[in-house]
């Protein structure tokens, strides 16, 4: 029996981050979509977004997917800052494999400030796909909530899977996961919510 392959992951610094951002934007574009309006899935996919936005010179604005019982995750991950690389990476790998997404695939969807407006070509933005969940959701949501279907795309930097439940129209990377700079155990933690909190700035304003 072969052995089960290990599935790549990728560090990406926040210079690296921007590049990604902007070769995606010219994926975008070479595909022919007309970008009328940004949304971005919370909270990650801003960093992506802001940079895709600027290129196209469009309007951004965010909603929200959020999974349950995500509280004592969220404790456990203070930890990681403090452990080697290593160890961080194989704990993904664990995660990836424990079939938790799959099996918690219930969100909660909600605009961060405002609805995006109805009528116009929107651009849904998150980081990665993996399962599929958040981004079905948030179709889902906005379909629910009177937005065309055909006026709605979507695209990550990366999806991580074969297979998931729901694919985007642009993927920049497929079959990698990516360690990224917000990450507890990323050494640009600090910096990259710092960064984050300058964005949300910007955009509010």
């Amino acid at each position: 029996m072969m052995a089960e392959k290990k599935r790549n992951i990728e560090n990406v610094s926040l210079i690296e981050l921007r590049k990604y951002s902007l070769q995606l934007a010219n994926k975008i574009k070479d595909k022919g979509y007309e970008v009328e309006h940004i949304l971005y899935v919370e909270r990650a996919g801003l960093f992506i977004a802001y940079e895709v936005a600027q290129y196209f010179g469009c309007s951004i604005s965010g909603i929200h997917a959020k999974r349950g019982g995500n509280s004592l995750k969220s404790r456990v991950r203070i930890i990681l800052r403090w452990l080697p690389k290593r160890v961080t990476d194989l704990m993904r790998r664990i995660e990836e494999k424990s079939n938790m997404h799959a099996v918690k695939s219930d969100r909660n969807v909600y605009f961060e400030e405002y609805p995006p407006p109805k009528g116009k070509k929107l651009l849904i933005i998150d980081d990665a796909v993996d399962t599929g969940n958040s981004l079905m959701a948030v179709i889902n949501s906005l379909v629910s909530k009177g937005y065309r279907k055909e006026n709605l795309y979507t695209c990550v930097l990366t999806t991580t899977k074969k297979h998931p439940k729901f694919e985007a129209d642009i993927s920049l990377f497929n079959g990698i996961s990516f360690a990224f700079p917000w990450s507890y155990d990323s050494n640009e933690y600090d910096e990259a919510w710092k960064l984050y909190e300058r964005i949300k700035s910007s955009i509010s304003s």
